[in-house]
């Protein structure tokens, strides 16, 4: 199976092993999990990987900070982003160029939200067109900012932008905030929408009183993934590691 269909490997390599070599391309890939599990570091190797292996441009979507924060956080675990950026492969997508896009678009409303689906959706296009971009890997980092004064609409802002986008052929891997309090995904019927499923979680701190993360593939099309749980951490210098299969 994984002979026949193109992959973008997230350059962790015993993730990808049991991905059969990495994300389905074309597919839409929810990285869910609390504040802290590690999506944006598992985005950010993906984004490195397709970049440095000349795969595929990358637009990346980070709703929670700009771009030089985002390169200083790459860079405690030796990615380099600035020189893709320079090299047109790379194109950050920030809350300050979605706001400004939110204020340049003819709007009756006096204040217009940039976390509108509808203005993230229309600059992505103006973006792909104006700098000829084909078959990107988008990363949305996080798309439930999409939705956070409205979580019982997330399943149709997400099924609404799957198909907005369709025609631009993109990856899309998106990261889903899990609620502290219930351990349950913030905003209703998103992950239905999803390809396929990265689930990030805690051992529970009260038991453990120390932080121990632990993964878990719970679906991805095309594929025969690993089926079981593994143990990982997020170490300087290298980032995202697979330590062990968990029992």
């Amino acid at each position: 199976m994984s002979s026949k269909i193109e992959r973008i490997p997230t350059g962790i390599e015993l993730l990808d092993k049991y991905l059969q070599g990495g994300i389905p391309k074309h597919s839409w890939v929810f990285i869910a999990g609390e504040p802290g599990t590690g999506k944006s570091i598992l985005c950010l190797h993906t984004a490195n990987t397709a970049l440095s292996k000349n795969i595929c441009p990358v637009v990346y979507v980070t709703t929670e900070q700009n771009f030089q924060s985002l390169v200083k956080q790459a860079e405690q675990f030796n990615m380099h982003f600035n020189g893709f950026k320079d090299k047109g492969t790379l194109h950050i997508v920030d809350i300050f160029e979605l706001r400004s896009h939110a204020y340049e678009k003819k709007s009756k409303a006096k204040y217009p939200d940039p976390l509108d689906v509808g203005n993230l959706v229309d600059y992505l296009w103006s973006l792909v067109r104006e700098k000829r971009i084909r078959e990107p890997l988008i990363i949305i980092d996080s798309l439930s900012a999409f939705w956070v004064d409205k979580p019982a609409m997330a399943r149709r802002i997400t099924y609404n932008m799957k198909v907005r986008l369709a025609k631009m052929q993109p990856t899309v891997i998106a990261t889903l905030q899990y609620a502290v309090t219930t351990g349950g995904s913030f905003g209703f019927g998103a992950e239905h929408i999803a390809d396929g499923i990265i689930q990030l979680n805690f051992d529970n701190i009260e038991k453990t009183k120390q932080i121990k993360r632990w993964g878990i593939i719970k679906k991805m099309r095309l594929t025969n993934h690993y089926k079981r749980a593994w143990s990982f951490d997020i170490k300087p210098k290298q980032g995202f590691v697979i330590l062990n299969e968990s029992n």
